[in-house]
């Protein structure tokens, strides 16, 4: 799967995630072990858009980096 596809993936499931988070939150509390078990669940999945965002500006920044040295 490429990047662009990844990304989209990733940020319907966040949000989505988020969703879900959000209708736990209102039905049985926002400390329920429900609601912290889906935030440390979307919380996993920022880190990994964030992570393909990072290693993207990495490839493109990289070449002009070493050049730039």
């Amino acid at each position: 799967m490429n990047r662009d596809r990844l990304k989209a993936k990733l940020l319907e499931t966040i949000n989505n995630k988020r969703d879900e988070m959000i209708d736990i939150a209102n039905s049985e509390g926002y400390t329920s072990d429900a609601v912290v078990k889906c935030s440390q669940e979307l919380d996993m999945l920022l880190n990994k858009y964030q992570q393909i965002v990072l290693e993207e500006k990495e490839i493109t920044t990289g070449a002009f980096r070493d050049f730039v040295h």
